[in-house]
């Protein structure tokens, strides 16, 4: 549920604070990343689509044109693949490292299953896995993120399905771990946000006893914008005064490497329809937030994007709130 907004809107205090810089478009037809800093170097954890995703925008680029998805990264900077492709067969995934040992967690098959597997690994190279969570069989298993709290590790989770914890598809839950590997689900109908509209794509942080999550809002008319609320509790959510976090715009498609695409591919980013900002992931690197996201039509014609905030990630967030 959400704390009284109109009264905060009334009373709140916000002097200008700093901006969020759009860079530009990375890749095509490559979406639900996240950022992560591995041995002083600023890496991207991808899922690797099986053609079955994207319809359009794969047919059109030829991206992707693998049978069953995988999990690789990348150097951020470079776009060469740092380790080894894994988790074959896993969707939607996310990764967290913790002192020198990478995680990742994901939907086993191609999207929307019902089980959640944990992989990890010391090098990306050689990988270890073991199931995390089997939710009921009408539960569809979408995004996740992972952040660390006072008392361990909380994964925030997208849920789709007949279940009754869905409502309005969709709808995002939480698990709790004390090392990244055993993850115990918390009861559905009570910790979650939230069953009375859509919200998906969930990034969960943890910052001054506040849990911090961005998430997508379905807006009318065929538009998808990233909000911002926080929570002590995981049940009671306070949303962000100065939301929403970005909107599409013209910038989301300016080419980070020219080189990098061909013309026709310039072509394709240059005409695409862009109602959607989405799949924010963010990371502290330097001194700076690095944040992916994705933009597009939602229907099949997605892109990659990166934004900066001169800034750490805990102001970031914070700069949402009045206080």
């Amino acid at each position: 549920m959400l704390n009284d907004f109109e009264k905060v809107l009334k009373e709140a205090k916000m002097p200008p604070k700093k901006k969020l810089i759009k860079n530009g478009t990375v890749k095509i037809n490559v979406v639900e990343t996240t950022p992560v800093v591995w041995e002083g170097r600023l890496l991207r954890f991808e899922w690797l689509r099986n053609f079955g995703w994207g319809g359009s925008g794969q047919k059109a680029t030829n991206a992707n044109m693998r049978e069953k998805g995988c999990y690789h990264f990348v150097d951020h900077l470079t776009e060469k693949e740092v380790g080894a492709e894994f988790a074959f067969d896993h969707a939607f995934g996310c990764c967290y490292n913790d002192e020198g040992t990478m995680y990742a967690h994901g939907t086993r098959g191609g999207g929307g299953g019902n089980y959640l597997d944990t992989f990890y690994s010391k090098d990306l190279v050689n990988w270890e896995s073991k199931e995390a969570i089997c939710f009921p069989e009408d539960i569809m298993l979408f995004n996740t993120s992972v952040c660390k709290d006072d008392e361990g590790y909380v994964m925030a989770i997208e849920i789709g399905g007949k279940n009754e914890a869905v409502g309005v598809p969709f709808t995002i839950v939480f698990a709790k771990s004390k090392n990244l590997v055993d993850w115990e689900l918390l009861d559905m109908m009570e910790y979650s946000y939230t069953r009375d509209r859509y919200s998906a794509c969930p990034v969960i942080r943890y910052y001054g006893g506040q849990y911090y999550m961005i998430y997508l809002e379905g807006a009318p008319c065929h538009r998808w914008i990233p909000y911002i609320v926080r929570s002590k509790d995981l049940i009671n959510w306070e949303l962000g005064v100065t939301n929403p976090i970005m909107y599409p715009s013209d910038e989301d498609k300016i080419l980070v490497n020219h080189e990098n695409f061909t013309d026709f591919e310039k072509e394709y980013i240059n005409n695409a329809v862009d109602c959607n900002n989405s799949d924010i992931d963010l990371c502290e690197f330097e001194g700076r937030t690095y944040i992916v996201y994705s933009w597009g039509n939602q229907f099949g014609k997605e892109f990659l994007a990166t934004a900066e905030y001169d800034g750490s990630e805990e102001e970031f967030l914070k700069s949402f709130f009045a206080d």
